[in-house]
């Protein structure tokens, strides 16, 4: 059986253009999924990855956000939004930057701060990790991501966006225990699998490409995106958008344990979206983890030569969220300098220093064998 991947035309973020937008993905999709009863708590789960405006495609807008809760409570559902932030900045902070403070206040909707909610602890390959409660409680999560490129994973989208059900400095912290871009696309999988949401809306009227996740372009692409299965989404949307799937390691390994298809074959498209998409495909990252068509052992022989490391430019105004947010401690700002000191023989290349960063100060830059690969110049 095919998974279903409903595309709906949304040209901008006015109210009313979403709410239709949304109606016609739900209607694509036989509508939300059953809640069971009345009452019953539906966690909707945004892209609040930093404290950006929503004009700036680094997180999820509110307005989608909005429709849904509204279409939630005329099922009978009680919904909430909750996320959990990067470390470096105060959750407060976020919600009132990216517009959801005021947008849920106006809905009469509880912000959850995940931080302070409680979690359940989990393990991974000897590595303890936890997700908070009200993720793991709620009757419905609807996950509801930005599209947008990802130095490290190459996209982040349904299934990166489940990260953030993992409170605090965990999130940090993870990079340093998997710190290549298999390792940490293999806990993504495993994460996914544990939250699986029951639904997954995707907010691609204006996208990011480039140096995503925070340092990228906005790029509009005029609609949104919605499945039952989060897997088939990414997929789908990669093939939409030309990004070739193995660069995006976890969806081959959601579909070999059998969580989701990544196979185009596997997939529907439905929706008043014409196809093929126009324009060019999206601009992936310069430096994008391409470490990860080097076999594990040639980058073990070659450390020295095989990495991506932050640079810093003149944009720093030496705020030291990047120096906060390293899960390494690579990163210092000895009083007087101008930009971070790097101490690359620490660093995991994990590329949290270029998420947090407000200015757009950090180029993440790749080692003379990489450049050699990504120009073709080395076999895969």
């Amino acid at each position: 059986m095919q998974a279903i991947v409903a595309l709906a035309e949304c040209p901008d973020y006015r109210p009313a253009t979403v709410q239709a937008a949304v109606a016609e993905l739900l209607a694509s999709l036989g509508g939300l999924p059953d809640l069971g009863q009345r009452g019953q708590t539906v966690l909707l789960k945004p892209n609040l990855l930093t404290d950006r405006a929503p004009e700036q495609a680094v997180t999820t807008h509110p307005e989608i956000v909005r429709a849904l809760i509204r279409m939630v409570k005329a099922r009978g559902g009680c919904p909430t939004v909750a996320d959990s932030p990067t470390s470096a900045i105060q959750t407060e902070r976020v919600w009132e930057k990216t517009g959801f403070k005021a947008m849920c206040a106006e809905e009469g909707v509880p912000l959850v701060n995940l931080e302070k909610s409680g979690s359940v602890q989990f393990d991974r390959e000897g590595i303890s990790y936890s997700v908070a409660k009200p993720v793991l409680e709620a009757a419905l999560v609807i996950n509801v991501p930005k599209f947008k490129t990802h130095i490290l994973t190459t996209v982040t989208n349904a299934v990166k966006n489940i990260l953030g059900t993992v409170p605090g400095f965990q999130k940090t912290m993870l990079h340093k225990h998997f710190p290549s871009p298999v390792q940490f696309s293999a806990f993504l999988a495993t994460l996914y699998a544990l939250v699986k949401p029951g639904l997954t809306i995707c907010d691609a009227v204006v996208a990011m490409e480039g140096d995503g996740p925070s340092g990228g372009e906005p790029r509009s692409l005029g609609f949104l995106a919605g499945a039952t299965d989060g897997v088939a989404l990414d997929a789908a949307l990669c093939r939409l958008l030309g990004i070739p799937l193995e660069e995006v390691p976890y969806l081959g390994m959601l579909q070999r344990a059998g969580i989701g298809p990544a196979d185009w074959n596997q997939i529907k498209i439905v929706g008043n979206v014409a196809l093929p998409l126009p324009g060019p495909s999206l601009r992936l990252p310069r430096a994008r983890g391409l470490v990860k068509f080097i076999p594990s052992w040639l980058v073990q022989l070659l450390a020295g030569y095989v990495w991506i490391r932050p640079s810093f430019s003149t944009r720093c105004v030496q705020c030291g969220l990047c120096v906060k947010s390293c899960p390494v401690q690579a990163l210092s700002l000895p009083k007087g300098a101008k930009v971070p000191v790097l101490n690359p023989a620490v660093c995991v290349g994990c590329c949290c220093c270029h998420e947090v960063c407000p200015e757009l100060a950090v180029t993440m830059t790749q080692s003379f064998l990489l450049n050699l690969r990504s120009r073709g110049k080395l076999p895969a």
